[in-house]
């Protein structure tokens, strides 16, 4: 048998996408009999595309219940279960990194290179908070990441501890996570923590915008709204346009503010690769369609034909008129 925590299911499940539920069931499975697998193996395995399974474990990373290995080169080396409290080495490997299409091709630094920054004393009491703060011994990718973003990103010490702090605030210890914020950041041209700050106030503005929205006022954001939220601005990507649509249909359809109501919207619309609300006319347009071919054809009422017939014999009458 294959255990699965019931804290996966009562707080994990509800919320997931079904692929990504279904990923991460078969990869528990791996860690229950020490099979080796490949992506591409998983891939045909489940049926998926290999973009599919790098989207599902970004998803499960970001959540915190597994961490990706990457090699020096880059490459998806392996993944390790950390959820629950426990934790186990899933011997995952692929041949190709799992970077999102969105993140710039990285430069590998050199080991000389790696050595020369971890002997300064600044950058070693920044990997020090760094640890701090993720919880845990830094990896030798972690390190990587964070000597990349002070020599080629070219963040200060003070930008990169302040990275680090708000990945954490936001729920993610990822070094995926981190590496998206940071190219992110260097697209924005933020090269200080007052900058950095201004820029991730715009994701707070659209938190209360979206609160707003569901007709809650007078409080900040609960941990389990911003998860929802992080979601459709951050991995789902979608503009607020779209969000506040959604948020919309889902007062109109429950009267009343619902995240994962909202959430099964914005899931679908991004499964359906939309991208504008013009995107959303045209699936709304589809599915009316849809609906009116398959409507079942009836005869139209007829206010004659809506009581109850009775039958006569009219020759019988006929003849009892002329008879009296």
């Amino acid at each position: 048998m294959t255990c699965v925590p019931n804290d996966f299911i009562d707080s994990y499940l509800p919320r997931a996408n079904g692929e990504y539920v279904k990923l991460y069931l078969y990869l528990l499975r791996t860690v229950s009999f020490e099979k080796e697998v490949s992506l591409e193996a998983v891939a045909e395995d489940l049926e998926y595309t290999e973009k599919d399974i790098r989207r599902a474990l970004s998803y499960w990373e970001k959540e915190g219940l597994l961490y990706l290995d990457f090699d020096a080169d880059g490459s998806l080396s392996g993944i390790c279960f950390d959820g629950f409290g426990k934790k186990a080495d899933a011997p995952v490997h692929a041949a190709e990194a799992a970077a999102t299409q969105e993140s710039p091709k990285k430069a590998i630094l050199s080991a000389d290179r790696i050595a020369a920054l971890s002997a300064q004393k600044d950058i070693e009491e920044l990997l020090f908070i760094a640890a701090q703060y993720i919880g845990k011994p830094l990896s030798p990718s972690e390190i990587s990441n964070i000597l990349y973003f002070y020599d080629e990103l070219h963040f200060s010490k003070d930008l990169i501890e302040y990275l680090i702090e708000y990945c954490v605030s936001k729920g993610s210890k990822s070094r995926h996570y981190m590496e998206k914020v940071a190219f992110e950041w260097a697209k924005e041209g933020i090269h200080t923590v007052h900058e950095a700050k201004q820029s991730t106030n715009l994701y707070n503005r659209n938190y209360y915008k979206i609160l707003n929205a569901f007709g809650i006022k007078g409080r900040g954001p609960a941990k389990p709204e911003t998860e929802y939220m992080d979601c459709w601005l951050n991995t789902y990507h979608f503009t607020l346009e779209i969000i506040l649509e959604a948020c919309a249909r889902t007062i109109a359809q429950t009267q009343r503010p619902n995240f994962q109501y909202a959430d099964k919207i914005l899931s679908e619309w991004h499964k359906s690769n939309v991208h504008h609300l013009s995107d959303i006319k045209a699936l709304d347009a589809a599915h009316l369609k849809k609906q009116k071919a398959e409507k079942p054809k009836t005869a139209p009422a007829n206010k004659f034909n809506n009581f109850h017939q009775r039958d006569y014999d009219f020759e019988q009458l006929e003849k009892q008129l002329l008879n009296t």
